[in-house]
């Protein structure tokens, strides 16, 4: 949490006005990633309906960052209004995660997922609308907003599926060491093919 406020203080206290485009993108793409983590490190708590009021204020954090970098100034209320643009798809997906939240451990993964998806799908479709000087189509904007949200939380999920996968095949090779099927040389060179796989 302490990189994310980090981050966007540096961005808030910085002047991207001479800036070139390389660094402005750098600078955004550094806020998105940091606020998408926060955003799944805050959706891990275990109480549904709780991630709104706690993701919420990441993302208009966000927005209002990268509005600056793009050298926009805005308040509150226009980073709500910026956001309501994909309102439905933001309040259908909170309750998605809140729903989630009642299975123990596989919702909270699935929460912390989905809370990353939409963090950066925000980000990444705030950049498109500063970038544009903000004259970009309502409908555009939700139509990026979907896309980026489905590639991002199926990437994650794939790399949970994948992080789970590794973690089996790991405990199967213990298990094999330990009933003396493997040697401890054995062991080691299967456990770094395994992990070379992955």
């Amino acid at each position: 949490m302490a990189s994310y406020l980090d981050t966007l203080e540096r961005v808030m206290k910085g002047d991207f006005q001479d800036a070139s485009d390389q660094e402005k993108a750098d600078a955004v793409r550094d806020v998105i990633q940091v606020c998408s983590v926060a955003s799944a490190a805050v959706a891990w708590q275990p109480i549904p309906l709780l991630d709104t009021v706690l993701i919420s204020p990441i993302q208009i954090a966000m927005v209002q960052a990268i509005g600056r970098i793009h050298g926009h100034k805005l308040d509150e209320k226009s980073i709500v209004e910026i956001l309501s643009t994909f309102g439905a798809s933001l309040l259908a997906q909170n309750l998605i995660m809140a729903a989630a939240k009642l299975i123990p451990f596989a919702g909270w993964i699935v929460g912390m997922s989905m809370a990353y998806a939409l963090t950066y799908a925000v980000g990444e479709v705030s950049d498109h609308y500063f970038r544009n000087g903000r004259g970009v189509d309502q409908q555009d904007l939700k139509q990026m907003f979907d896309k980026v949200y489905k590639a991002k939380k199926a990437e994650k999920q794939a790399a949970h599926r994948s992080n789970e996968s590794l973690k089996d095949k790991l405990e199967q090779l213990k298990e094999a060491r330990g009933a003396g099927l493997l040697t401890e040389d054995e062991f080691e060179a299967k456990k770094q093919e395994l992990l070379a796989s992955f």
